[in-house]
């Protein structure tokens, strides 16, 4: 979904299928050798900026997101170029703003058409194949995973879902390969008519690639990535991250990977840490961040540190040989093309990535306006 149907989340208990009812699932616990360790062994500290980004104009631009007020979340864009998104709808009450669960929309070019999701549903991850079949994760009112709805052309049905959905956290494929999901330990792959588990050789919080090329990571570089190889999932070892001397509390965290490649790979997260002596206006200890890249070339990985201020959050291949990385301010976009890094922004709040399969179509999803009060729903196209 870019969470690419990518979508990430936090850990999450039913699965929504927007698609043809799921059969129960089969599982392969089949496991590759381990991979060979990998170079560098730790990366540099975080010292100066890496990225050395310049900053350019926007290419992004505003294509209709729906009417009233609200918002757009969980992005998936399927290789037919149906958008679909998580919808919020907001309204003013007497007692202030509420704001209550949309359901997903789909916009196929032209229009919208909105789906109703199970009451008291919380949607952690979106994934689509088409206009016509998509995937949402999430918890139900009654918190019990495992369950799946299922919509084609209008039909909803409710079969029962493989637990190892319990705590999916992404999707991602095309209709050709079949779509994956990640559940902790289990990789789950769409067949067709079941959803087959694959073992993970570490919890894995999202995935990204299309058709063969695909790969996981978890929060953290202590566990390793995962890359499939046609059979099953391989542990790819990440480097180890070095603390700058001194901090106190240092904590890293992965939020993304995009596969450009087979010998391709980002994966992006940030460092946050408390410089020792150092305070805000406020006298609470002053906590310091830097953005992290680290790039696969298909034997050793790169350590890529960017300015102090935000992390990465989210990241996307542009289509052309390069990459989109959305940072923790929600509004400033990073482009990676041809060793050369950018930065632009939106008028608005990001907040979840996705491009079209097999096209150089980015999109943008979130909302404009200021946070608290009315937002209008948005969503941003790469030119």
């Amino acid at each position: 979904m870019g969470r690419s149907v990518r979508a990430r989340a936090a850990g999450v208990g039913m699965l929504v299928a927007l698609s043809a009812c799921a059969a129960p699932a089969g599982r392969d616990v089949a496991s590759a050798p381990p991979a060979s360790p990998t170079v560098p062994a730790r990366c540099s500290e975080p010292g100066g900026d890496d990225l050395r980004a310049e900053p350019v104009r926007s290419p992004w631009r505003a294509i209709p997101a729906g009417e009233g007020h609200g918002t757009l979340d969980r992005l998936a864009v399927s290789a037919d170029g149906a958008v679909w998104a998580v919808r919020s709808v907001q309204r003013e009450t007497s007692a202030g703003m509420e704001t209550t669960p949309g359901g997903l929309s789909r916009w196929d070019g032209a229009l919208w058409r909105t789906y109703a999701l199970p009451s008291g549903m919380t949607v952690a991850a979106v994934g689509a194949v088409s206009g016509e079949r998509a995937w949402a994760f999430g918890t139900g009112e009654d918190e019990r995973p495992g369950l799946v709805a299922g919509v084609a052309d209008g039909a909803v049905s409710a079969p029962t879902a493989p637990e190892e959905a319990a705590s999916a956290i992404g999707l991602h494929g095309t209709a050709a390969s079949g779509p994956w999901a990640v559940s902790g330990h289990d990789a789950l792959r769409w067949d067709g008519s079941a959803w087959r588990a694959y073992r993970l050789p570490a919890p894995a919080r999202a995935l990204g690639g299309e058709g063969a090329d695909m790969w996981t990571v978890g929060e953290t570089a202590r566990d390793p990535a995962a890359r499939w190889n046609g059979a099953a999932w391989q542990a790819v070892p990440l480097p180890a991250l070095t603390a700058p001397r001194g901090a106190a509390s240092a904590r890293t965290g992965l939020g993304d990977v995009a596969v450009l490649g087979p010998d391709d790979v980002w994966v992006v997260g940030g460092m946050s840490w408390f410089p020792p002596g150092e305070y805000d206006a406020q006298g609470e200890p002053l906590e310091r961040r830097r953005p992290l890249a680290l790039h696969w070339d298909g034997s050793a990985w790169r350590c890529l540190w960017g300015p102090e201020g935000a992390a990465f959050t989210e990241a996307e291949p542009d289509g052309r040989a390069g990459l989109w990385a959305l940072d923790s301010t929600r509004s400033r976009l990073h482009h990676y093309t041809t060793g050369r890094w950018t930065t632009t922004s939106v008028p608005g709040t990001v907040t979840a990535l996705a491009r079209r399969p097999g096209t150089a179509e980015v999109y943008a999803a979130g909302w404009t306006g200021p946070e608290g009060a009315l937002t209008s729903p948005a969503l941003w196209l790469t030119r």
